[in-house]
């Protein structure tokens, strides 16, 4: 994958996430975790609810070879429509709940498409 089209996607993925850090509430807080080096992106909520601890993923996304890979999204927000009208490609956005075969048939598929 071109180091341009890393780049792009980090941005895409960040500006995306990004917009949950004013979600904060007054029993937990938004914590935002960027790893460029790892390619791997979070969002929680962590806080304490009385004597209950909050400590839940909302959205967790990584960038593995020349996909974005959704691998968790505890929202009501439909993400990879997000990051399409952020300019990722469709056939680069894969839900990471699939088992690894099951992508791989889907990205041989969207590749037949092009």
């Amino acid at each position: 994958m071109d180091s341009n089209a890393i780049t792009f996607y980090q941005t895409c993925v960040k500006s995306l996430l990004s917009q949950y850090e004013g979600l904060n509430t007054e029993w937990s807080t938004i914590e935002t975790i960027f790893d460029d080096v790892q390619m791997r992106y979070m969002v929680l909520r962590v806080g304490w609810n009385d004597q209950r601890r909050i400590h839940l993923c909302l959205v967790h996304i990584d960038i593995q070879d020349d996909r974005v890979i959704i691998q968790a999204n505890n929202t009501e927000d439909a993400l990879d429509d997000e990051l399409v009208a952020l300019g990722v490609p469709r056939e680069k956005i894969y839900p990471g709940i699939l088992p690894p075969n099951v992508r791989e048939q889907l990205r041989a598929k969207r590749m037949q498409g092009r």
